[in-house]
């Protein structure tokens, strides 16, 4: 019995190391969704819709929670970290919104 739960768990395991092998473009790509997703959803809801900070940190919240956030009013951007990967959007304007600076 604890032969065949082995053989079962070392199938499910190369399985798996195939499909990570197979998708690692899209794996590999995950850890700046993060990032670049809250600082666009925020700079979008703070300076183009005009809610407040709390309302709009609810607006860009996800389940994998950020590590760093600066919110620099002067330059009309948002700069956050998370999984290890740190992403900006800047407002461009009313018409346009925000969009992400390539870094």
């Amino acid at each position: 019995m604890k032969r065949k739960i082995s053989v079962i768990l070392s199938l499910v395991f190369l399985i798996l190391l195939f499909w990570a092998q197979w998708n690692w473009k899209h794996l590999s790509s995950f850890p700046s969704i993060i990032s670049s997703f809250y600082s666009k959803e925020y700079c979008s809801c703070y300076f183009v819709m005009e809610l407040s900070e709390e309302q709009c940190h609810d607006f860009a919240r996800q389940w994998v929670p950020i590590s760093e956030f600066k919110l620099d009013k002067e330059n009309l951007s948002v700069t956050v970290k998370g999984l290890g990967r740190t992403n900006t959007a800047k407002f461009q304007s009313k018409e346009y919104g925000c969009t992400l600076l390539n870094e």
